[in-house]
């Protein structure tokens, strides 16, 4: 029985990475008592799988985690259990039992959505005034948006205008924030600095600085872009 399990990862908890919260949450399993299955072998191991990982130092309230286990346990309890066993900065949201032919949430995952805004309300791309259209010209009336993107493999010209599913821009208390919708997983994974490093380009500011944002992901998403669903909207509670 695979179960899909959602958590939020905030705070200080945003600095640890990805390897570490792997390690964190096999051990939460554990003391939680859940009877997980392990994989066969002279080096057996949770049957644990993790969606895209989380960059260091950004949040998240859409984080997911399969695992497999030996058998039912209700959702009220595996959440329950799982919570008891958390940290600051972590809390478990979801505990959804998925049908068998249920992708896998590490290769399910085909875009996520973020809000991206700026740690310092006295950065430069918070004094501009005409900010929103100018975000429409590039954005909504640009046929293509053209970067270079650097890989493992090196460089590559990528238009980033087909990647990009949803780009909404507000100014809140005179600092712009950005409801971004983008690619993600194996194939075109869009990172969203790389979205406002374009738009920063455009606008002529200053050399960008990634660690200027505050990026929180909001969710992740599997499917078509005129059908998304959310990765935990997948599975029952039993």
């Amino acid at each position: 029985m695979r179960v899909r399990v959602k958590f939020e990862k905030t705070g200080i908890m945003r600095y640890v990475g990805h390897l570490d919260l792997m390690r964190f949450f096999q051990k939460a399993v554990k003391r939680a008592n859940l009877p997980i299955r392990y994989s066969e072998g002279f080096n057996p191991h949770q049957i644990m799988s993790f969606a895209a990982p989380l960059g260091v130092g950004l949040t998240s309230t859409g984080e997911y985690m399969d695992i497999d286990l030996k058998q039912e346990v209700s959702s009220k309890e595996g959440l329950e259990s799982l919570n008891q066993n958390m940290v600051e900065g972590l809390a478990i949201t979801g505990f959804k039992y998925l049908p068998d032919d249920a992708e896998k949430c590490m290769s399910a995952v085909t875009a996520a959505s973020y809000i991206v805004t700026y740690k310092n309300p006295k950065d430069d791309a918070c004094y501009i005034d005409n900010i929103i259209d100018l975000k429409e010209k590039f954005f909504d009336e640009a046929a293509s948006i053209n970067i270079v993107k650097k890989t493992k493999k090196g460089e590559r010209e990528l238009d980033l205008k087909p990647l990009i599913y949803r780009f909404n821009l507000e100014v809140k208390d005179n600092v712009p924030v950005y409801d971004l919708l983008l690619s993600s997983g194996s194939t075109d994974n869009i990172k969203p600095e790389l979205v406002i490093k374009a738009f920063h380009e455009y606008l002529g500011l200053p050399e960008f600085d990634e660690l200027s944002l505050d990026i929180q992901r909001v969710d992740m998403y599997t499917g078509e872009p005129d059908s998304f669903v959310s990765l935990g909207e997948i599975g029952d509670e039993h």
